[in-house]
Formats: C-alpha cells, sequence, structure tokens
C-alpha cells in the first residue's frame, strides 16, 4: 500500500493531466473534489465525503473514466482501476470492502440457490418423462394388474427423486411441493385414478423409507 502522501502526489498530477485533455470545467471540480484514498491491488481509490458524492457520477462516464484511468498508468506504471467510494478516508475504504465482500457472498448464495433449482426441475423432469415412458412401454396397461403394478415402479421413482431432492426427507419449499404434485397427477392421469389415491399410497410407503 503507497504511503498516503504519495497517493495524493500522485492524484494531483493525475487531476492535472485530464485537465490538459478533457475541457470539461464541471469535470475539472469533481477531480479537484475527489479524495486520493489509497492504492490497492489493481485499484486506485477516490472518495466523495458525504454531500459531495453525486459529484462521482461525472468521473464515472466512459470517456472521463478512461482519461482519468489512463493518466493514472502514466504516472503509477501500472493499469490501476478507478474505484469511487463515498467518504476519503481508509477506514471509508475498509467500510466499502466490507461491503463488497457482503455482495459477493450474496451473490454466491444466489448463485448456488439457482443451480440448486435448476438441479431439482431437472431432476423432477426427468421423473416426469420416465412417468410418460414407463407407461407406454408397459404390456397390457389396460388391465388393472398391470396397472398396479405400473403404480407400484411409479411410486418406487418418485421415492427415489424425492430422496435426491429432499435427502433430509422433508420438503422446504413450494417448489419441490409443486414439482411433487405434478409427479402425483400425473401417475393417477396415466391410469385413471384420483390423485389423492396415489398421494396416499405414496405416503404410506415413503413412511416406512
Amino acid at each position: 500500500m503507497q504511503s498516503q502522501s504519495n497517493v495524493e502526489a500522485i492524484w494531483n498530477k493525475v487531476v492535472d493531466q485530464v485537465k490538459m485533455t478533457v475541457i470539461h470545467p464541471t469535470l475539472w471540480r469533481c477531480l479537484e473534489s475527489a479524495v486520493p484514498v489509497t492504492m490497492e491491488e489493481n485499484e486506485f481509490v477516490v472518495g466523495f465525503p458525504a454531500g459531495t458524492y453525486h459529484m462521482s457520477g461525472y468521473l464515472n462516464s466512459g470517456e472521463h473514466r478512461n482519461a482519468i484511468e489512463t493518466a493514472i498508468k502514466e504516472f503509477t506504471g501500472q493499469p490501476l482501476k478507478l474505484r469511487i467510494i463515498e467518504g476519503g478516508t481508509l477506514e471509508d475504504w475498509a467500510t466499502a470492502k466490507t461491503k463488497d465482500r457482503n455482495v459477493q457472498l450474496l451473490k454466491e448464495e444466489n448463485r448456488r440457490k439457482r443451480e440448486k433449482e435448476s438441479n431439482v426441475n431437472q431432476s423432477w423432469d426427468s421423473l416426469l418423462e420416465r412417468i410418460s415412458r414407463t407407461y407406454i412401454k408397459y404390456p397390457l396397461r389396460q388391465l388393472p394388474q398391470y396397472r398396479a403394478r405400473y403404480l407400484s415402479e411409479m411410486l418406487e421413482a418418485i421415492i427415489e427423486t424425492m430422496d435426491e431432492v429432499m435427502p433430509d426427507g422433508r420438503s422446504t419449499d413450494e417448489l419441490t411441493e409443486r414439482s411433487l404434485g405434478r409427479a402425483i397427477d400425473k401417475v393417477a392421469q396415466m391410469i385413471d385414478v384420483p390423485p389423492t389415491m396415489v398421494a396416499m399410497e405414496l405416503l404410506r410407503l415413503y413412511g416406512k423409507n
């Protein structure tokens, strides 16, 4: 991490350089209001204290940001990205990094949630395909005894899927409950019986596992 005096000296040079390359008095005032905070990893951090953060928008516009980052590279010898925070102290920077980590954790949690939901959907979709495919291949499926065999086989298939997507043995979300309901409805439709009857038999069998 660079010393504060060195960071300030570099930023002053950057401001002067940008003033010579971009004719925009409002941008100049915004650059002068920005407080150089630190250089860390691949970022050059500047801040705007309370009440002035709205000025950061001028630094963030594409053309202005490019000019600033070009000047930063010229005076540091490194391709640093301009990072703008609210505040102007190292404590404010630490707060901003904490927020960054929290945002990243939330994104990762949402990614895992979407991935889990996708895997669950694929499991139930595969089961629905199996329910239809198995019924079509079943011999003499119009006879009650073969429908009973089909029902027994499909209940086992449903239980396998439940064990896969509900390892703790309980459904914890509406998506899983509705997916299970669709599977039960599908089996009931195939053998022309009430879905509740299929559900009751499933509960009887699943309770033994």
